[in-house]
């Protein structure tokens, strides 16, 4: 399928106007921070009475003042069948709270002591089977008097106004997002920064969570994707694939491109940044339809020429580790919900991991055995695996991360490092939470649920061991997915 000559220079024209001026730094301004190797460690030295909680990690003090923090599964639908959750008295899906943050760089936290950062925030509880837990995670953002984005330096992460406060849960181990992550950040030029912390909400202590960074544009924040100068339509802009029931955080559902062929049942594509009012509906057919064309040039004929081949549309190593990280973990969201491209100053597309908590065969509705492969069929992969020159560019950079960062020595010993830095903090979340850890059991078939952190632990370090001693003997059967005789079908 060849594009006609005044498609080309539609798309061109567009370009070249559109959606090249958002700024992802090609060089990271720092290398990645782990917060178990550079943060304050465990203190049994600590003064204090014994009065009140004392920790060595960052703690997080919100006060609703009284006030229940909407987002909560009421049980009810509406008439389109989706789940209704609930919402403040004023209407509004979010609650203006005061939180602190108590971080002392030289001493433990205290709930007394006085705060590193202090702001108004509006909160509500987040996510889709998670909202339902009794440990909730919350969607942050903090304001400033006038009700607009305040963003403030949260625990050695840029300045950001938009933040989530994720309470592991299902994942009793509780190492998986903050693993995942900041191993993602070792690999790719942008992944979200996450820092452990523990939580007191209206006076009671909630445990572990981890305050992460969002995927969303922010002055200061390192995935920087550049605001419009009035009147202007040139923008950066951020897509995410998700369920239809999501909620649109203020940006515009149903991107409705040229095929969206692989995405999952019930998912679609949203534009997440530039939101509103920016998004003028000009602009949003401008982005549409730069993202149909992307589409239109993967599933041609043409998708693996020079002139018209995917890698003039995507960063190619971007897409590599975003598939060896989410294969590694069989991540089987990945692509399929929460699923996040972008484009920035390359002017070609990339892709930000999200959400590891059902990773590593914690995904609840079905056994994820360590021996198959599984990117190969979501959204984007199931063309580029048709190609051999991504599937050796696969094999060549598994085997390059198996040495390094995927090793099973390097892979044990973050977890155990992870750990001891979380110290006294596991027994505290443990405790708090000891009836659910006993007897939460979201796993199917049963069997494969763990009743301790102990469990949980030892589970995902033997499933990990697995994953890679099959990858070692497989990663190079991707090939035969980009074979001439099994794609025909696909080859001009």
């Amino acid at each position: 399928m060849k594009y006609k000559i005044s498609a080309l220079i539609m798309v061109a024209v567009m370009l070249s106007a559109l959606l090249v001026v958002s700024a992802l730094d090609t060089e990271p301004t720092s290398q990645r921070i782990h917060q178990h190797r550079t943060g304050r460690q465990p203190d049994a030295g600590c003064t204090c009475d014994g009065s009140e909680l004392c920790t060595h990690l960052p703690l997080v003090v919100i006060d609703t003042e009284g006030q229940e923090i909407p987002g909560a599964v009421t049980g009810e639908t509406d008439a389109f069948g989706e789940s209704i959750n609930t919402l403040a008295p004023d209407g509004r899906d979010v609650i203006d709270v005061k939180l602190e943050i108590m971080d002392g760089q030289d001493r433990n936290n205290h709930p007394s002591d006085t705060a590193s950062v202090s702001t108004i925030c509006e909160i509500r509880i987040r996510g889709h089977a998670s909202r339902e837990f009794e440990k909730a995670p919350y969607r942050l953002k903090f304001v400033d008097e006038n009700g607009e984005g305040n963003p403030l330096p949260v625990m050695g992460m840029a300045a950001h106004c938009e933040w989530v406060l994720y309470g592991p849960y299902m994942d009793k181990s509780l190492v998986r997002n903050y693993m995942w992550y900041n191993l993602s950040g070792d690999m790719m030029e942008w992944a979200p920064n996450v820092r452990y912390c523990e939580l007191i909400l209206n006076g009671q202590y909630q445990g572990l969570y981890m305050m992460i960074e969002t995927i969303t544009n922010g002055e200061d924040c390192r995935l920087d994707l550049q605001e419009m100068a009035m009147g202007s339509t040139v923008t950066g802009y951020l897509l995410r694939g998700d369920r239809t029931t999501e909620e649109d955080l203020e940006g515009i559902r149903d991107v409705y491109s040229y095929l969206e062929r692989t995405l999952t049942i019930g998912s679609d594509v949203a534009i997440r940044y530039p939101k509103r009012p920016s998004l003028t509906e000009e602009l949003r057919q401008q982005i549409e339809l730069d993202y149909a064309a992307f589409e239109k040039a993967l599933y041609s004929y043409d998708y693996d020429t020079g002139e018209y081949g995917y890698w003039n549309w995507i960063d190619e190593d971007n897409f590599v580790d975003y598939f060896l990280i989410n294969e590694f973990t069989l991540n089987m969201d990945a692509g399929r919900y929460s699923s996040y491209i972008y484009k920035d100053m390359s002017g070609k597309y990339k892709l930000a991991v999200w959400d590891f908590n059902n990773a590593c065969d914690n995904f609840p509705d079905d056994l994820v055995s360590p021996d198959w492969l599984e990117m190969v069929s979501h959204t984007w992969f199931f063309m580029l695996c048709k190609s051999e020159r991504f599937a050796d560019k696969v094999v060549d950079r598994y085997w390059e991360l198996r040495e390094t960062i995927l090793s099973e020595d390097a892979l044990m010993a973050y977890i155990d490092e992870t750990l001891a830095y979380l110290g006294p903090a596991v027994g505290r979340n443990n405790a708090r939470w000891a009836e659910a850890m006993a007897e939460y059991a979201p796993l199917s078939p049963a069997y494969r649920n763990s009743y301790s952190h102990e469990e949980a632990v030892q589970q995902l370090k033997d499933w990990l061991r697995q994953r890679g001693d099959w990858l070692d003997a497989n990663i190079h059967t991707i090939q035969q997915y980009s074979h001439p005789s099994r794609n025909k079908n696909y080859n001009h």
